[in-house]
């Protein structure tokens, strides 16, 4: 009889590290497949990313300036920390993230949603104390990540196959990746909301980026991703290309012109993420306006946006609950990403 509970362990530094399979029944992902290996070094760089002297210096700008949204709103939601300790409050959550990760959950998410952060609104009002398990968890598209694991079993340096299929994996990576820091961004709103999930906690339509906002609700991820990354990262369809494709990344700049993420920027996140520090990404060619992108085919194919309020409470309740940590550690490598390096662009 399979184990339907949650498995922890420690993953690329990351400890407590499950990933489940949304059910019904939930069962944990087997840490020896493709999906929970390359999921689990994707979301290991994403975590890196905010924890680069950019994301961090980025996070706190993020933090001081929801504060002074949530006091500005006159919404009656009060922050009940001190702005002062903004950069403290980032290296504590940071450093909660990564030694007690978010429960991974792969589901079914709709047409081009990569991943999603759901709160559990929770007692735990300590800024120093916090519990990501129990604070929220991030889903991800079952989907995508299926395709990406296809793309790992494929990729060589021996056949055009074999290299285009490593690019891909490379490209998949790197999606999840900044996926995983837009997502970390909710939680961290939740984070200096101290466990609120009230309508007034969450970002106010003031802070975001381009036209992301709605009427009632700000995009706090797209809001850091234009700051760190030079603009709002999105995926277009390469129209010469099959439907397993990761798409093409672009910066969305301030006045909503895309710019294509140079191959090398990609290939360097992913396969040499502790010596990175190219912030904003560096790009490559010309600007393209909207009606060139459509004149083009290039069709938006992957976001990590979605309605920021968005909640399920009683799912990720359900599996905290059933979360036994075991006492194994297993460090989990990478399958053989620096050897495939040199096939993208």
């Amino acid at each position: 009889m399979s184990n339907p509970m949650p498995r922890d362990f420690t993953v690329n530094g990351i400890k407590r590290f499950g990933i489940t399979l949304a059910g019904p029944p939930s069962e944990p992902l087997q840490e020896n497949t493709e999906e929970y290996t390359a999921l689990a070094f994707a979301i290991h760089v994403g975590i890196s990313i905010l924890e680069k002297a950019a994301g961090r210096q980025t996070m706190t700008s993020l933090g001081t300036a929801l504060v002074q949204a949530w006091l500005l709103g006159g919404n009656g939601f009060r922050f009940h920390g001190d702005q002062d300790q903004m950069a403290e409050y980032v290296n504590e959550f940071l450093h909660a993230i990564r030694g007690n990760f978010p429960r991974v959950i792969l589901d079914s998410l709709g047409p081009d949603v990569i991943a999603e952060a759901r709160r559990i609104q929770c007692q735990d009002h300590s800024f120093s104390q916090y519990n990501p398990k129990r604070a929220g968890g991030i889903y991800y598209s079952r989907s995508r990540v299926s395709q990406m694991a296809s793309a790992a079993r494929e990729a060589n340096d021996t056949s055009p196959h074999g290299r285009k299929m490593a690019a891909r994996f490379k490209t998949f990576l790197f999606m999840f990746a900044i996926a995983t820091a837009h997502e970390i961004t909710h939680l961290f709103v939740g984070y200096l909301a101290q466990g609120q999930d009230t309508t007034q906690s969450y970002t106010p339509p003031t802070l975001s980026y381009l036209n992301y906002a709605g009427p009632s609700w700000g995009e706090s991820g797209r809001w850091l991703e234009s700051h760190l990354f030079g603009g709002s990262i999105e995926f277009y369809r390469n129209i010469s290309d099959d439907d397993g494709q990761a798409g093409i990344p672009y910066v969305l700049d301030s006045n909503a012109h895309a710019r294509k993420i140079r191959a090398a920027c990609v290939r360097e996140l992913v396969t040499s993420i502790g010596e990175f520090q190219t912030f904003p990404f560096t790009t490559t060619g010309r600007a393209l306006t909207a009606e060139e992108r459509r004149e083009r085919g290039l069709l938006s194919m992957g976001t990590t946006y979605v309605n920021e309020s968005q909640s399920s409470e009683s799912v990720l309740k359900a599996i905290s609950t059933q979360c036994k940590p075991r006492k194994i550690q297993c460090e989990l490598v990478l399958i053989d990403v620096i050897a495939i390096s040199g096939s993208l662009g």
